[in-house]
Parts: structure tokens; sequence; C-alpha cells
């Protein structure tokens, strides 16, 4: 059985959690996980994800007006293209309904070696009910784009989401 849950900053599988998310993220991707899952700006959502009562993935979200953004999603590797992903997505948008879900991911650019995992990355999120928008931007000189399920997002909605948490964003193409 497929359970989602809430996590705090006292639950008993942040450690896991927090593995994961190092093996998963580049250190130049990283924020500071302690920030997010204390939540003490009250933006910060976590949850974990189980299978039959085993640990296979989180997301660690951010919330603004009327948008969810998934700024950390991962699933253990042994697990990937089970659907189990796909079921995580699917609890995702049942508990955000209303509500605009974003995610951020890495664009594809010329001669770099991960396009092809970019690729399927984007590929993922297309299949599981996101879309493309305008929205371009850099951050730790890697290039994003951002997609959207539940509705559509224009740079100026993107802009007000980080304006609204008192963080100027930008969303120029490069």
């Amino acid at each position: 059985m497929f359970i989602t849950k809430r996590i705090g900053a006292n639950s008993k599988d942040i450690r896991k959690i927090k593995k994961l998310y190092m093996e998963a993220f580049p250190e130049n991707e990283r924020f500071s996980f302690g920030m997010m899952i204390k939540n003490e700006s009250g933006n910060y959502e976590t949850f974990g994800f189980y299978q039959d009562d085993k640990f296979i993935g989180f997301a660690i979200m951010l919330n603004s007006l009327d948008i969810s953004h998934i700024i950390y999603f991962a699933t253990l590797p042994e697990i990937r293209g089970k659907g189990l992903g796909a079921k995580a997505l699917g609890a995702i948008s049942r508990i955000k309904k209303g509500l605009r879900v974003i995610v951020d991911i890495e664009r594809e650019v010329p001669d770099c070696p991960e396009n092809e995992i970019r690729r399927r990355r984007k590929n993922f999120y297309l299949r599981n009910g996101f879309s493309e928008t305008e929205v371009r931007y850099r951050w730790q000189d890697e290039a994003y784009e951002i997609l959207v399920s539940g509705g559509s997002l224009s740079k100026e909605d993107f802009g007000a989401f980080w304006k609204n948490l008192g963080i100027k964003k930008n969303t120029a193409d490069d």
C-alpha cells in the first residue's frame, strides 16, 4: 500500500530523507536542509512517501500564494521505474488540489553530458500531468525551466510567488 505522510522536524525518518537529499542533489543545488525541515517561516512542507510501510522518497515544497513549488523531489534509486514516483506526484496533486503545483528542472543545454537524464526527467513530469511554461532562469550556474500542474504559470506569477516570500528571483531567459 502506498502512503504519503507529512514530515515534521522530529520525524523518525528525517535521517533517511536527509541521506537521500544529499545523494540525489548536487552540492550546488542544495539549500539548507535544517532550515527547510524546521520550517520556521511556515512556508515549507515535507512529505515522505512509503510503499508497504517502507520509506521510498520525499518531496520538500515551498508554498506561497496559490502556488506550491516542489523544490526537492526524490525517490530511492532501487524503486525508480516502478511507477511509485508517479504515485507520489499523484498524492501531491490530491493534497494540493485547487493549487498550482510547480517544479523546476534543469534545462537541456548544448554539449551537456546529462542531457539524456534531463530529458527523461522532463518527460516523467509531462507524463504525470505537468506542462511547460515560459519561465526560465539561472541559479547556482545552472539553467532551469518551470513546469506546472493545475493551471498555467507566467513569469509574473513566478516573480510574485518569490516576492510574496520576500525573495527577489531572476526569471530572465539566458
